[in-house]
């Protein structure tokens, strides 16, 4: 009996010295933590923030992937970033990269607006390991993963920081369910959801808003509701037509091509779309003016205002 319970302590010691080798290599590795090289840097780590806490996927798609518009699309990256990187005059692609999350301002591609949040600052609140795992990931987007280039510009990246981030309080008191509400209340003359999709609900005129809280402020917001023609997110310019039998319309510009141009036009709180054929049209001009209406702050009040912003901030 003695010989066996020796035997069994014995089997058991080596198992947990294999399962302690095992687990201490796949941690060297990157592995580990969800599966499959889910964290550490490197681009499987990198693609699942991508999807996940960095939120990217809110204004960029990959290909035909995600349907995200805010940003440029994110196919042949590492190409592109390459020629950029040459026009700038720096070094590399990676460091074109690098400047454009450390700084989304320096490098706005033409025909998009400078929205980009900085992701190591809140909402988003990415650390260091976790925006170079994102780097490793874009560099696969066209070309080939190098971590050892990579780990070069690590201080270079802001260090997010480790505070706890208070929460957005509005001035007045206010209630998320209300806000909500208020966004999907469609006996309204002006709802957002006539114009906006969040979480499948809604119309898509207007960018989708799913998750619109994980990557922008409430300033953001704010401004965006209140000022909406100070930023107009591309895919969603407005365009102004006349016909040659003299009508005109201002709609939102769906589609365009040489057999027709549709238009969707908003007819007293109701979007109708219209097709207009080349031989009918007079005129045709892209507008600095958002379809969406300007004066929110008089159809809203003051409490369903803040409440429809807290709401969006909700959304993670």
């Amino acid at each position: 009996m003695k010989s066996f319970l020796k035997s069994v302590v014995f089997t058991l010691c080596i198992l947990g010295f294999f399962v302690f080798v095992c687990l201490y290599v796949t941690g060297l590795s990157g592995g580990g933590g969800g599966g499959g090289g889910a964290t550490g840097i490197n681009p499987e780590a990198g693609e699942k923030i991508y999807w996940g806490d960095g939120q990217c996927h809110t204004c960029h798609s990959i290909g035909t992937s995600g349907s995200a518009t805010r940003g440029p699309n994110q196919e042949g990256l590492a190409a592109r970033a390459e020629e950029r990187a040459k026009e700038a005059g720096l070094s590399s692609g990676l460091e074109y990269l690098v400047e454009s999350i450390v700084n989304p301002a320096a490098f706005v591609v033409e025909g998009y607006d400078n929205i980009m949040p900085k992701v190591y600052d809140a909402p988003i609140m990415l650390n260091r390991e976790q925006i170079q795992a994102v780097l490793t990931y874009l560099q696969t987007l066209g070309g080939e993963s190098n971590i050892e280039a990579v780990a070069t510009f690590a201080e270079k990246i802001p260090e997010a920081s480790g505070d706890a981030v208070a929460p957005w309080v509005p001035p007045i008191d206010v209630d998320i369910k209300e806000g909500e509400l208020v966004f999907f209340d469609e006996s309204r003359g002006v709802t957002c959801s006539k114009c906006h999709v969040l979480n499948g609900k809604g119309s898509k005129v207007g960018p989708d808003l799913t998750g619109i809280g994980a990557v922008q402020t409430p300033q953001y917001l704010i401004e965006s509701v209140l000022k909406p023609s100070e930023i107009i997110v591309k895919g969603f310019e407005t365009m102004y037509l006349m016909t040659n039998d003299g009508m005109a319309y201002n709609g939102l510009l769906v589609s365009q091509d040489e057999d027709e141009v549709v238009l969707m036009v908003d007819e007293d709180g109701a979007m109708e779309e219209y097709v207009f054929y080349p031989d009918e049209i007079a005129q045709m001009q892209k507008q600095d003016v958002s379809i969406m209406p300007g004066n929110f702050q008089d159809m809203l009040t003051t409490k369903e205002f803040y409440g429809v912003i807290l709401f969006l901030l909700s959304q993670k």
